[in-house]
C-alpha cells in the first residue's frame, strides 16, 4: 500500500519528468532546425565543387590529347618550351580540382553528418568548404588561363601560312577579352565584389550554447557502466510493479 503523500511526490515527480521531455524536445527540434540552415550551404558548395571538378574532368581530356601528340621537329626551342610547360600545367591544376573536389565532396558532408561533436562538426565541415572553395577557384582561373596560352601555342608549333595563323591569334584574343569581360561582370553582378565573396553564413550564434548537447545514446554505452543501466531499469520497473499494485488493489476496494 502507498500512502496518499507518496502518490503526490510520484505525479510531481512524473510531471518534472515530462517537463524535461518537453524541454529536450525543444532543444532539439532547434537544433535540427539549425541543421536544416546549413544543409543549405553544405548543399550549396558541393554543388560548386562538383561543377568545378566535372569541367576540369573535361579540360583535363583535351589537354592530355595536346600533351600526347609530339611537337614536329624543327620547332622553335623556346616556343616547344613555353608550350610543354602551359600543357603540363594545366593538366597539373585539372588533376588536383579532380582530387580535391572528389575528397571534399566526399569527407565534408560525412563530417557533417557523422561527426563526433555534433552541430559543432557541421559548422567545422561547412566553414572548411567555405574556406577551400577560393583556392580551388583560384585553381581552375590559373587552368583556363594556362589552358588558353596552350592553345596559343599549338597554332605556331603546328604551323600553316603566316595569315592563317595571325586571323587564329585574334579570334583567341577576341574571345579571351570577351571571357574576361563576361567573368567581371557576373563577379561584380551576382558576386557582389570582384575579389571578395563573403556574406552572412547559417551559423545561429544565439545557439552556441546548445551546440555541447551530447549524444546520449553513446554517453549511456560508453560512460554508464552496464550495471547501472541494469539497476536503473530494475528501479523502474520495481517502481512500475509497485504503481501496478496500488491500482489493483484500488480498484478492488
Amino acid at each position: 500500500w502507498l500512502k496518499p503523500g507518496a502518490t503526490k511526490t510520484r505525479s510531481k515527480h512524473g510531471q518534472t519528468a515530462m517537463l524535461q521531455l518537453y524541454k529536450n524536445n525543444v532543444v532539439t527540434e532547434t537544433t535540427a532546425a539549425q541543421a536544416d540552415v546549413r544543409q543549405r550551404e553544405l548543399d550549396f558548395y558541393t554543388n560548386n565543387y562538383w561543377i568545378w571538378g566535372g569541367t576540369a574532368t573535361v579540360m583535363a581530356g583535351f589537354v592530355f590529347t595536346q600533351l600526347t601528340n609530339p611537337v614536329p621537329e624543327g620547332t622553335n626551342m623556346y616556343l616547344e618550351s613555353v608550350y610543354l610547360v602551359c600543357t603540363a600545367v594545366s593538366l597539373g591544376l585539372d588533376l588536383c580540382i579532380i582530387t580535391w573536389t572528389v575528397l571534399c565532396c566526399i569527407w565534408g558532408p560525412g563530417l557533417a553528418l557523422r561527426g563526433p561533436h555534433g552541430m559543432k562538426s557541421f559548422h567545422k565541415a561547412v566553414d572548411f568548404l567555405r574556406g577551400e572553395q577560393q583556392s580551388i577557384y583560384t585553381a581552375f582561373i590559373l587552368s583556363i588561363i594556362t589552358f588558353f596560352m596552350s592553345s596559343c601555342c599549338i597554332v605556331w608549333v603546328y604551323p600553316s601560312r603566316t595569315l592563317v595563323n595571325t586571323a587564329c591569334m585574334a579570334v583567341l584574343a577576341f574571345f579571351l577579352v570577351l571571357i574576361l569581360f563576361l567573368q567581371l561582370w557576373l563577379e561584380c553582378k551576382i558576386g557582389g565584389s570582384l575579389f571578395l565573396h563573403e556574406g552572412p553564413d547559417g551559423r545561429i550564434a544565439g545557439l552556441e550554447k546548445f551546440e555541447d548537447v551530447a549524444d546520449l545514446d553513446n554517453f549511456m554505452a560508453s560512460k554508464v557502466r552496464p550495471a547501472e543501466v541494469a539497476g536503473v531499469g530494475m528501479s523502474f520497473g520495481a517502481t512500475g510493479m509497485g504503481y501496478s499494485h496500488f491500482q489493483t488493489n484500488a480498484s478492488r476496494r
